[in-house]
């Protein structure tokens, strides 16, 4: 049996939290150290120091003194790529949070980075990882549902003013230095839902498909600087049309859900209670069930499962790596250019700041999307 993968994580603390659980009890890897300039809010730490795991406030503390196989990248976004350089210029494979970045110009960096050091980088798009998924594209890949039409997704996830006001970058364009972060509903929580989209529809495992045409709608009802509510149209150069409607500022939470248009079939997926099946609906009448996919805690870590293994084989392709989520990034860079505008009629109810109708709305953008066309979201809600 190979030798235990050692894993050092930067960033113990909120989604990072669920990393230190998972490799506190691995049993393919050793917890080799932990990096957070906070350490003490993390309620692993009596567990840490009790299995005498080093804990360091950056991570070139760390290398100084030590060796990681892996490092798990779960610091702020505008962290990401100088954690993830400072990881691949000390040896170690990189596993880190979605995003990539916040900017276009960060990936000549990773590019650069990956290639002095021959280790590859992942990113963790959490459905990018699974394999229901993983068996959807390899039939996409082999021709199973002929040209791709149309792809639409949707999830409306309230969030409360607490959710905004856990970190000092939370709704941010920029940190206090100047970093570059433009968290938001398409670049942090529902990020994952807008790269499945182009995921599928890549022509490798490991690769997306390409945006060339992009026209969004970008509205809040949170006092943030970015957005916390998305309508977002594009095409792929293969002629796709992409829909993404996604809110933090519904009364109603949904989905989330899609549906994957294509010549032969229609693919979709609806999940209940965090989890649902993915299905495709043929125009022969068949169908084939593709599996499970969830967007639980749990869900969400068969990624440091398959990058441990990769480290272990050499001959794994890591399904998602910097190159794979490069779309995406591309994606936020254009939708900065966009105005964001700000919801009328806000109501505030049990911490949440809610716009009355929009989830009504939004869901008839999703189902009917040729019928509004580009009527303003705004304008609806007027009525």
């Amino acid at each position: 049996m190979a030798d235990l993968v050692s894993v050092v994580v930067a960033g113990i603390n909120g989604y990072g939290s669920g990393y230190v659980k998972k490799l506190l009890t691995h049993k393919q890897a050793l917890l080799a150290g932990v990096v957070d300039n906070a350490p003490e809010r993390s309620p692993y730490l009596p567990d840490l120091r009790e299995r005498g795991v080093p804990v360091y406030h950056s991570l070139r503390s760390f290398y100084k003194e030590h060796h990681a196989d892996l490092a798990v990248i779960a610091t702020p976004i505008h962290f990401h790529t100088v954690h993830a350089l400072e990881a691949l210029t000390n040896g170690s494979h990189v596993l880190c949070e979605k995003p990539l970045s916040a900017m276009e110009n960060d990936f000549p960096l990773w590019e650069k980075a990956v290639k002095e050091a021959q280790r590859w980088a992942a990113i963790g798009f959490n459905w990018s990882f699974s394999k229901t998924v993983h068996a959807l594209k390899r039939d996409r890949m082999a021709g199973m549902f002929g040209r791709a039409k149309s792809l639409k997704t949707l999830v409306f996830w309230p969030r409360n003013t607490a959710y905004y006001q856990r970190s000092d970058w939370a709704g941010k364009r920029f940190s206090q230095q100047g970093q570059a972060i433009f968290d938001s509903i398409a670049n942090n929580a529902a990020a994952h839902f807008l790269h499945h989209l182009l995921y599928v529809l890549g022509d490798k495992i490991d690769t997306c498909a390409n945006v060339v045409d992009i026209d969004a709608e970008l509205y809040r009802a949170n006092p943030i600087e970015t957005f916390d509510t998305c309508i977002l149209r594009a095409k792929t150069d293969e002629g796709a049309a992409l829909l993404f409607v996604a809110s933090h500022a519904t009364e109603e939470e949904a989905g989330p859900m899609f549906a994957l248009e294509f010549e032969k079939a229609t693919i979709e997926y609806r999940c209940n209670n965090k989890t649902g099946h993915v299905i495709a609906y043929f125009k022969d009448g068949s169908t084939k069930v593709y599996g499970r996919l969830g967007v639980t805690h749990d869900d969400s870590f068969a990624k440091l499962d398959d990058c441990i293994e990769a480290v272990i084989d050499p001959n794994k392709t890591v399904p998602c790596t910097y190159e794979t989520a490069f779309a995406h990034v591309q994606i936020i860079e254009q939708l900065k250019q966009h105005p964001i505008h700000e919801f009328a009629n806000v109501k505030q109810v049990d911490g949440y700041r809610v716009v009355p109708g929009l989830a009504d709305a939004l869901f008839e953008r999703y189902e009917n999307p040729q019928q509004h066309g580009f009527t303003p979201i705004k304008e609806t809600l007027k009525t």
